[in-house]
């Protein structure tokens, strides 16, 4: 038997495609830089919960307005009275009050029925009135709350005759109102000893017990009243963005002037790095302590004085790539086709200088979040109108000592949180990016 018929391909519907597509993908997936960063990265179960982390909180800081009960910057829904209350309290209106007048006519024959206009909160009462004797009326209630009265916390009844009394309840001891208790309120009497002689109109004030519940304060309320929950997020929303507003735009100028310095050299890069050296000689917290008291409080200054703050450590990192990068080939080869500087320094070298810039960026987006909380904490970050996490911090330091604590140890958590989980991703993404640690796999 030959065996040609194994050794031919074959051909037709029988004929299978060799794997390339599992291939591709496998290269698409692992063998990119960005898919060889990812996987990486994803090595690190500590470096992937502290990303998920992250995404958390700035999804909750984003969406803050439709998340939180209560609007900490808007002083109509601030209610002072409510200040200081403990984790879980639930915070409600003020109670129901509904008063309604009942009409007496002692020369009326029989029982006269009185339907009483009372519509909310209590339902509808009807009042029927009995003379039974000259100085003696009846009055009975019917409806609710008269079969109840659960709701009813106080109830006071005034308009009597001078000298007339009721057969329930107490006279106030210096005004003329009676206090009853509500359960008395279904049936009762007027009685004067001299008997009625012109009608007269009973009023009768119904208080309830406890109002409407408005929201629940699950982290407390702080001295002002403001929902501890609402006031973090909201304080988050401050805080990270100044903390990116001011890392994007130290980066922008300390790269720029980092890659200036290490293109051009000489006297350039003697003044740039002088200046650097300088700026990183002082620490960071007294000089933006020295700026905020030039320029004054609020989100703008923050920004301002933390981008001054910052921007000599990305000038110091850019330049240090970019010395490597200038002495490569392919700048080399750009400089032979006669290309403009700033299309060689910002579309060349730039692009292979972003790594290590970008770990920085990460690390001192922590920072920046730290010292705005300090310069908060200290009384010359930002106002009291904007409370950020440093200022919610500040707020409950004094009630410490008192036993409530959680004025100042939630907003505690969660800056501690956030710069945790942005140190996180920045250390995963310094191994990532490091050449000396890649791994290739």
């Amino acid at each position: 038997m030959s065996h040609a018929a194994d050794t031919e391909p074959r051909t037709g519907a029988l004929a299978s495609p060799a794997p390339r597509p599992t291939r591709w993908r496998l290269r698409l997936a692992g063998e990119t830089p960005l898919g060889r960063v990812v996987r990486n990265f994803c090595e690190s179960r500590i470096a992937v919960l502290g990303l998920g982390m992250l995404v958390v909180i700035i999804l909750a800081a984003v969406f803050a307005p439709l998340i939180t009960p209560q609007n900490p910057y808007d002083l109509n829904e601030i209610r002072v009275e409510a200040g200081r209350l403990p984790p879980g309290a639930v915070q409600r209106a003020d109670p129901p009050r509904q008063d309604f007048v009942i009409a007496v006519d002692p020369s009326a024959a029989g029982t006269q029925t009185i339907d009483l206009d009372t519509d909310a909160p209590f339902a509808a009462l009807t009042a029927e009135i009995a003379v039974a004797a000259p100085d003696r009326i009846e009055v009975s209630l019917t409806g609710e709350p008269a079969v109840g009265f659960d709701q009813v916390a106080r109830l006071r009844i005034d308009g009597l005759p001078r000298g007339a009394e009721l057969t329930v309840g107490e006279k106030h001891s210096f005004r003329s109102f009676w206090e009853v208790p509500p359960g008395d309120l279904a049936r009762f009497a007027v009685i004067h000893a001299d008997g009625f002689d012109e009608p007269f109109d009973l009023e009768i004030d119904l208080r309830g017990a406890q109002g409407e519940a408005i929201m629940t304060h699950w982290l407390g309320t702080d001295s002002q009243g403001r929902d501890m929950l609402s006031a973090i997020l909201y304080g988050l929303r401050i805080s990270l963005s100044v903390g990116v507003l001011s890392c994007v735009f130290a980066m922008f100028i300390g790269m720029s002037l980092g890659l200036v310095a290490a293109y051009f050299g000489g006297r350039a890069e003697a003044v740039i790095m002088r200046v650097v050296d300088i700026q990183l000689s002082f620490p960071a917290i007294l000089v933006a302590l020295m700026l905020l008291a030039v320029l004054g409080q609020g989100v703008d200054k923050v920004i301002m004085a933390l981008i001054l703050v910052q921007w000599a450590y990305y000038a110091r990192t850019a330049r240090s790539a970019a010395l490597v990068e200038r002495r490569k080939e392919y700048v080399e080869a750009a400089h032979c086709l006669a290309l403009g500087t700033p299309r060689i320094i910002f579309r060349h070298i730039l692009p292979n200088c972003l790594p290590p810039v970008i770990v920085v960026a990460t690390v001192q987006m922590a920072n920046a979040i730290a010292l705005e909380a300090t310069l908060s904490f200290l009384g010359i970050g930002l106002p009291v109108t904007e409370p950020s996490l440093g200022l919610l911090i500040a707020n409950g330091y004094e009630y410490l000592l008192s036993g409530r604590y959680w004025i100042s140890m939630f907003p505690g958590i969660a800056l501690l949180l956030t710069i945790v989980a942005i140190n996180l991703v920045g250390d995963q993404l310094r191994d990532v990016l490091n050449p000396r640690l890649r791994r290739d796999g």
